[in-house]
Order: structure tokens, then sequence, then C-alpha cells
């Protein structure tokens, strides 16, 4: 029994995905949608709204530009989520949430991904797989991309989205797996031919996403990082990825003069060791948020 819970700015869209759900999930459900062109609420606040109006004990929060292939795929899920330590499922994330500003895709080794992605307007169809094995249906990770997440309505209910913190459309869907996983329950990508799914469209990198993505890092960075069992943060090449994903992070929020750039720069200064390499790319961004420009080589 899912309550399906859709932000929805495109009534063809939506109905599409009212076709195709119809069609494929094999349970009990109801759809829950939510006509966002007008109030444009940020995406945590419809989600909460619409979830406290949920009747079924799982819930849904999906884009309306997803295809589900497979078809029971309902039954399959809930089994899942009935699990006591299950927290939020999804079919795209990472096994950890380094102490820097980043988005879930940090590092290739942790990626865990089982979709098909675009299709929409011509795109050509490709398959995500990543750290996916048929025999494990549903691989633990720490963060998840928000294009479709499972949950019962107890955990939402003591840990919904933080629509006071993200006002926009971004890192909502980190911010609720990272709750789930501080909250001790664990978290899951589906990797299973049982819930095969295909996502219309990529993400993008607007300066909101950046801009969110630090007020996401200021509110857990006491916390992180964190990952799943399988992990070992406790090497150099986790110190050298975090440093490399702050220092392409911060050289974006400089390009792009947000306001957020001299927190940004604060941090990265003071969070890492001094090594030469790590001096090296204090002095550029020093220069490149003195001057707008980069140091000549």
């Amino acid at each position: 029994m899912l309550s399906i819970i859709v932000c929805s700015i495109s009534t063809q869209r939506l109905q599409n995905l009212k076709e195709n759900i119809e069609r494929t999930i094999g349970c009990e459900y109801e759809i829950i949608a939510f006509d966002n062109r007008e109030k444009k609420w940020p995406i945590a606040k419809v989600y909460n709204h619409a979830a406290a109006q949920a009747k079924y004990p799982y819930l849904l929060f999906v884009h309306e530009d997803v295809e589900f292939l497979s078809e029971a795929w309902g039954p399959f899920v809930e089994e899942k989520l009935r699990e006591p330590d299950c927290g939020v499922i999804g079919f795209a994330g990472n096994k950890a949430k380094l102490r820097c500003y980043s988005g879930w895709g940090q590092y290739p080794k942790w990626d865990c991904t089982y979709l098909y992605q675009g299709g929409y307007e011509n795109q050509n169809i490709k398959i995500e797989v990543n750290n996916a094995f048929l025999n494990i249906p549903f691989a633990e990770v720490i963060v998840l991309d928000g294009m479709a997440l499972f949950v019962r309505k107890e955990v939402w209910n003591a840990y919904p989205f933080d629509e006071t913190l993200l006002t926009g459309f971004h890192c909502y869907d980190l911010d609720f797996s990272i709750q789930s996983a501080v909250a001790g329950y664990k978290n899951y990508v589906c990797c299973s031919n049982r819930v095969l799914v295909k996502h219309l469209s990529l993400g993008n990198y607007s300066p909101a996403w950046y801009r969110d993505t630090v007020r996401l890092y200021e509110k857990w960075k006491a916390k992180l990082p964190i990952c799943t069992p399988d992990v070992d943060l406790n090497s150099k090449v986790v110190r050298k990825r975090e440093e490399r994903l702050s220092n392409d992070f911060l050289k974006k929020v400089q390009a792009l003069k947000l306001p957020e750039r001299g927190i940004v720069l604060r941090t990265f200064l003071c969070q890492y060791p001094m090594t030469w390499r790590h001096f090296r790319h204090c002095v550029e961004a020093l220069f490149r948020q003195l001057s707008g420009h980069s140091p000549a080589k």
C-alpha cells in the first residue's frame, strides 16, 4: 500500500506517470499530486505537505519524469520497507558523505546506481550501473538522489524534509537521507530487475544548487564524514578526494561570484592539513577571491 507523492509542473508528464504507475505497480496505491506551477513552493515543503495527507504506511516521493519498466514492483519494495531498520530506498546514491561541499556523486568507487537515464526529447538512453550486484537486491548507501525515494511514513514523520533550511529544489534528497542514516536507519539503492526505472532527465548545477550545498554542509559538518560499514575513511585517498572536491567547488562559487564564496574559502583554508599541494590551492583561491582571475602559470 503506497502513497505516491509528486511535485508537478507538467500536466502531460503527470498524466504519463499516472498511467505508467497504474499499469505496473501491482498493489493498492494512491497518488497525491501537488500542482506547483502557481505556488512554486520549495520541493521540501511540497513533499511534507503532501505526505501529511497520505493514508498508506509506505511513501514514494517521485519526480514526474520517471518511468517504471518492471511489473509488480510495489509489493517487492514494500517487503523491504517492512524491515525495522530500513530507512530510505532509491536508485542512485553513494556509500559515504564526505566532509566537504559536494553532491552525492563524490567518488566512483563508492557510487551505487541501477537505472536507465535519458530518453526524453530524443536523448539517447544509457544504463547507469555502478557497484550493483543482482544477488544483492538492495545495496546499502548513505546518500541518495531524489528522483525516487521510498520510505515508511513513520520514518518521514520523525525526520521530515527540512523546508526551513532548503527553500529551493536542491539538496532536499541528501539532507533527507543523511537524517535517516544519522538516526540509525539503513538507506539502500535498489539493484534488482524487479524494479527497473528510467529517469528522463539529468540534474543541473545552477547557482541555487551551490547555495543549497553550502547550507547542507553547514548543517551536517559536525557529523561528517559518515559511511557504510564496507568503506574505509581512514586513507589518503579520502583526504585527497575531499580536498579535490572542495577545491573544485570553491573555484565554481568564486567564478559565479556567489555571496557564499567567503564561507567556502574560510572552510577550505582551515579544514585541510597544510601540504604543499593544499598551500598552492590556497594561494590560488585567495588570488581568485581578490582579483577574480587565476594566477599566471
